[in-house]
C-alpha cells in the first residue's frame, strides 16, 4: 500500500470513528446525571528492534487505533464502574502480527451496615504480549486474560480494619498453549491506622497455580501445580504535604511439587517514594523484587528420559526513577529510567548429579517525552526510548530505539 493510500485509509477510519463518537456523545450529553467518557486515540511507533533479538533485528512501524469509553456512577452507598476499549494494531513490514485487541473491566462497591464494605470486580483482555516474553517470536501468540476478584472489608472508619480477598485469574494463548494457566489466590489482611497520615498492615496469602499443559524434563506426567505462600508487611506514610512513602516486604515460599529444583524461598517486596515539591515538578522512585515465571523453568532435549536437563530459579529486582516538569498549563516534559537485574540459578545434569551456577542479566531503559494539551479534550505527545538487555541463560541480548507519537480526543 502506498503512503497516499495508507493516509487516505487512516483518514477514513478516523472520520468514521470520530463521527460515531460525536453522535454517541450527543446522545449521552442529555443525561447529565451519568458521568460518561468516550476517547479516541491514535499512535505511531518506529521500533528499531521489534522482536527484541539482536540476532534477528527487524525494524518496523506500528500503528495503533483505539476507541475507549466508560461510566462511573454512585448510587447512595454503592458505586459502579465500567470501562471498555477496542484497538487495532497494524505492523507495516510484519503484517503477520496485525491484531485486534480489547480490554473490559467492571466493578461494584457497596457498604453494608456501618462497618462492612463488599467489592466485586471482573476484567477481560486480549492482546499481543511483548516479544521479549515469547520463546517463538515468528508467530502471532495472542494472549487472553480473565480475572475475577471479591473483597470483604470490616472496619471502615476506625483505626483498625481487616479484609478477606479471593481472586481467580485465567491466562490463555492461541499458540503457546503449554503456558496456559489458572491461578486462585486467597488472602486475609489486618491494617492499623494511628492517624490519617500513616497506616501499617500485615497480610497472609496463598496462591495455587495450575499449568495443565507444561512438560517437565524427567517427569512422566504432563502438567504442573505451583503453590505459593507469602506473609507480608506493608505501610503507607504521608511524610509531608510534598512527600509520600509506601512499601511492603514478604517472606515468600514458592513450591513446585513436580520439580523441587525450582522451589523458591526468600524475601519479596516493593517500595515507592513520590515527591512533589511545587506545582511544576514531581519525582517518583520505585523498587520491586519478585519471582517471575512462577519461580523458574525446566528445559531439555529428551522429555521421556532422565537425561540432560537445565533448570533455573528466577528472581528480578527492578528500579525505576521518573520526573515530570509541567512547563506551562499546556506543555509537560517527562523522563524515566529503568534498571532491572535478573538472577538465574542454573543447573545442568541428571537426576543423580547436578551442577549449579548463577548467571545474572540486566536491563536498562531510558525515555524522554513531551506532551501538549491545547484544549481540555485534545492530548498530543511524543516519547523517545533507548533500551538494551544483556544475554543471560534464558534470555537473548537486544538493544534498540523506539519513537512514539500519539494523539487523543476525549469527550466527558
Amino acid at each position: 500500500m502506498s503512503n497516499m493510500h495508507a493516509f487516505t485509509a487512516l483518514s477514513w477510519r478516523w472520520s468514521a470513528i470520530l463521527m460515531g463518537a460525536i453522535s454517541v456523545s450527543s446522545a449521552w450529553a442529555s443525561d447529565e446525571e451519568l458521568p460518561l467518557f468516550l476517547s479516541l486515540s491514535q499512535s505511531m511507533t518506529r521500533d528499531s528492534n521489534l522482536l527484541r533479538d539482536d540476532a534477528n533485528r527487524k525494524q518496523d512501524y506500528i500503528s495503533i487505533t483505539s476507541l475507549s469509553g466508560g461510566i462511573n456512577k454512585a448510587y447512595g452507598r454503592q458505586n459502579y464502574r465500567l470501562t471498555a476499549e477496542a484497538s487495532h494494531h497494524d505492523y507495516k513490514h510484519n503484517s503477520q502480527y496485525n491484531n485486534d485487541g480489547y480490554a473490559l473491566s467492571g466493578s461494584a462497591d457497596s457498604e453494608l451496615g456501618s462497618d462492612f464494605k463488599l467489592s466485586v470486580s471482573g476484567a477481560s483482555s486480549r492482546f499481543l504480549p511483548n516479544f521479549e516474553n515469547q520463546t517463538d517470536r515468528s508467530v502471532r501468540n495472542i494472549q487472553t486474560n480473565k480475572q475475577y476478584v471479591a473483597d470483604l472489608r470490616y472496619g471502615l472508619y476506625g483505626r483498625w480494619s481487616t479484609n478477606a480477598t479471593v481472586s481467580r485469574t485465567e491466562t490463555r494463548y492461541n499458540f503457546a498453549t503449554w503456558d496456559n494457566k489458572t491461578s486462585v489466590v486467597r488472602a486475609v489482611g489486618l491494617r492499623f491506622m494511628p492517624s490519617d497520615l500513616v497506616y501499617f498492615g500485615t497480610s497472609l496469602s496463598r496462591s495455587d497455580t495450575d499449568v495443565p499443559n507444561r512438560v517437565l524434563v524427567g517427569v512422566a506426567a504432563v502438567g504442573e501445580k505451583i503453590e505459593r505462600t507469602s506473609l507480608g508487611f506493608n505501610t503507607y506514610w504521608v511524610v509531608t504535604g510534598f512527600s509520600r512513602l509506601s512499601g511492603s516486604l514478604a517472606v515468600t515460599n514458592e513450591n513446585h511439587p513436580a520439580d523441587k529444583r525450582r522451589n523458591f524461598k526468600g524475601v519479596t517486596g516493593s517500595a515507592a517514594w513520590n515527591y512533589t515539591p511545587g506545582g511544576k515538578m514531581s519525582y517518583a522512585l520505585t523498587w520491586v523484587r519478585n519471582t517471575s515465571n512462577e519461580g523458574g523453568q525446566t528445559l531439555g532435549q529428551n522429555i521421556n528420559a532422565d537425561s540432560v536437563f537445565s533448570t533455573n530459579n528466577r528472581l528480578t529486582n527492578t528500579f525505576t526513577g521518573s520526573a515530570r516538569w509541567q512547563a506551562t498549563a499546556k506543555v509537560g516534559v517527562n523522563a524515566a529510567y529503568t534498571h532491572a537485574l535478573y538472577q538465574e540459578d542454573y543447573g545442568v545434569g541428571t537426576a543423580v548429579a547436578l551442577t549449579n551456577s548463577s548467571v545474572n542479566g540486566r536491563y536498562n531503559g531510558l525515555s524522554l517525552g513531551v506532551s501538549y494539551q491545547p484544549i481540555r479534550s485534545v492530548d498530543l505527545g511524543c516519547d523517545a526510548q533507548r533500551y538494551d538487555r544483556t544475554r543471560s541463560t534464558f534470555s537473548r541480548a537486544y538493544s534498540g530505539n523506539a519513537l512514539t507519537c500519539r494523539a487523543s480526543f476525549t469527550i466527558d
